[in-house]
């Protein structure tokens, strides 16, 4: 439950109005934008492992794709994976402006990933009356708020969006990885 209000000079609320929250139905269409937003960033993610799988298994006898899947599949989130693609690119011997770029990628994701894990990870709510969406929120670094937010279609849309601006980095990078390997046979 949540209050708004002004407050008179003499301390006291004046114009108080309750917004009563419960958790919402199971078939709210929001459901379906939380699922999309997970799906995108796991797709952001399979780039990455996949560029890390070529790295590590490139040229290599025995070192399936499958197998470096053993290893991506224990790396959680995007920083780590474009550390360990940096690495892999500075144990080929490949550009360092590449691995600079995967580095950067990586620091770049960071206010997304949160927006992500938001959406993803805080509880949903609707207000009784209007059934707005909204989330709990408990103080989280980068969004230092407390109680029940609003949350719009348009919040969700830009965390989308910027989650396909991330994946477009990360497949231009993939390419160029792609590239530098085949040039260099």
């Amino acid at each position: 439950m949540a209050s708004r209000g002004k407050t008179s000079p003499d301390g006291l609320s004046v114009g108080m109005t309750v917004r009563i929250y419960s958790p919402l139905p199971s078939d709210h269409p929001f459901y379906a934008f939380v699922g999309r937003v997970a799906s995108e960033w796991s797709h952001l993610e399979h780039i990455l492992d996949q560029t890390i799988w070529v790295l590590a298994s490139w040229q290599t006898t025995g070192f399936s794709h499958q197998m470096a899947a053993c290893i991506t599949s224990q790396i959680l989130g995007v920083p780590p994976r474009c550390r360990v693609i940096s690495a892999l690119i500075a144990q080929r011997k490949l550009d360092s402006s590449l691995a600079k770029a995967f580095r950067a990628l990586g620091q770049d994701a960071f206010s997304t990933s949160e927006a992500r894990n938001r959406i993803v990870h805080d509880p949903w709510y609707g207000e009784t009356g209007s059934r707005q969406p909204a989330q709990f929120r408990a103080m989280p670094a980068s969004d230092p708020r407390f109680g029940f937010c609003d949350i719009t279609k348009a919040d969700i849309d830009r965390t989308i969006n910027s989650i396909h601006e991330l994946q477009e980095r990360a497949s231009k990078l993939q390419n160029a990885v792609l590239e530098m390997l085949y040039t260099s046979r």
